[in-house]
């Protein structure tokens, strides 16, 4: 069941939880009844769903029984509006937290008329800890093997660092990353050393956080995505990090044209080579151009994640070296004012992604970097969005 895309689970997959045995634990429980409207019943619904979102997220199922914990039955509850069972649930879920849970889904999965069991999928937080409000409560609650438990005070002060300590071992990750491929000693070297490159990471929060270790045993499967401005061949290869794709010759890998590669914790690398154009003796790069790899880029890294399970939020850098003294005009063939950038490096800050925001076009998200990335060479921001905000390449 947890395999499945929220929307596909089915009578048949809770079904199996019976059939196979499957425990309650740290990501998984099981209530046989409605929980009822007292604030007792609220406080104890509230409690639940906030030490699932306070662990690693899960699912809380009611309409299944459980016999010492484990999977007996499902018996399925009764909701003679089972949409209207699912906007309620919603609801008490928004007001019974602080701060409000964003990221969560609710289903009914019918069994016969006016009977099914309520499916609530609870995503990690990294908002957390959340606490309950409703009925004048205000405790923590978290989730292990052994059930609900208030957070004591040192899960609460772990809590309450654990978010900023995650964000700070990504901004370390990049900054080593960005110092190892400058002086091009990644995987692969990518043109000559000084030379204009772009690079771009995507990084899971739970590469950080869940132990991921990815399987590359695929052979003759789908390859990993092309490298940025690969045009329409690729090479692939294994690395001690994971799994590699770059551009060239096969036979001529000591120097290639970009590469991605995909670390066995699910972060992803993309170097490129950037061209530098020369005209009237100023030295150009196009940034259009290279918003056009980054977001072919990001949809195909966005759609190996779905395809991988690896959960949001991602956080995407955008980094460009070897670029002092290059200017980016909006049109290089119609003049205008060239600025030169005066170092040799852009580091764009980072750009958070959650899971709404990975269903989205990847230019509506990347809108913020571009701009930043004009900025950078003296320019308004990018010209490729129109009035309503589409991306349409001028």
């Amino acid at each position: 069941m947890f395999a499945k895309e929220f929307d596909e689970i089915s009578l048949r997959d809770i079904q199996a939880l019976v059939d196979e045995g499957i425990p309650e634990g740290r990501q998984l429980e099981f209530k046989r009844d409605h929980y009822g409207r007292k604030d007792d019943d609220r406080r104890e619904f509230a409690a639940d769903v906030s030490a699932i979102a306070n662990a690693r997220g899960g699912y809380l199922l009611i309409g299944v029984d459980e016999r010492n914990g484990i999977a007996s039955s499902v018996c399925g509850v009764e909701a003679p509006d089972p949409d209207g069972l699912v906007r309620a649930i919603s609801e008490a879920i928004r007001a019974s937290l602080e701060p409000p849970l964003i990221e969560f889904r609710v289903k009914w999965v019918s069994i016969e008329a006016a009977r099914g069991v309520v499916v609530i999928k609870i995503t990690r937080s990294w908002s957390a800890p959340h606490r309950v409000t409703v009925a004048k409560d205000y405790r923590f609650f978290v989730r292990d093997e052994n059930g609900k438990h208030p957070m004591s005070v040192e899960e609460l002060r772990r809590a309450f660092l654990f978010a900023s300590e995650v964000e700070e071992r990504i901004r370390r990750f990049r900054i080593e990353r960005l110092g190892t491929l400058t002086v091009n000693e990644g995987p692969l070297s990518v043109g000559k050393e000084g030379e204009a490159r772009l690079i771009m990471h995507v990084v899971p929060r739970t590469a950080f956080t869940d132990g991921i270790q990815l399987s590359f045993d695929e052979r003759g499967g789908s390859m990993w995505p092309w490298p940025l401005g690969g045009g329409s061949g690729a090479n692939s290869m294994y690395s001690l990090d994971g799994l590699i794709s770059y551009s060239g010759p096969e036979e001529r890998f000591e120097t290639v044209r970009a590469f991605s590669a995909l670390f066995r914790n699910g972060i992803a690398e993309a170097v490129a080579g950037v061209r530098v154009g020369n005209k009237d003796g100023q030295r150009n790069i196009s940034l259009t151009g290279i918003e056009q790899e980054v977001i072919r880029g990001l949809c195909q890294i966005l759609g190996e994640y779905k395809r991988r399970s690896i959960p949001a939020p991602y956080t995407v850098f955008l980094s460009l070296v070897g670029v002092r003294g290059v200017s980016a005009p909006i049109d290089e063939w119609r003049g205008g004012i060239a600025y030169p950038h005066r170092s040799d490096s852009i580091m764009l800050p980072e750009l958070a992604i959650d899971a709404a925001g990975a269903e989205n076009a990847p230019e509506i998200e990347l809108r913020p970097l571009f701009d930043l990335m004009w900025n950078a060479f003296g320019q308004y921001g990018s010209p490729n969005y129109d009035r309503s905000d589409r991306y349409v390449r001028r």
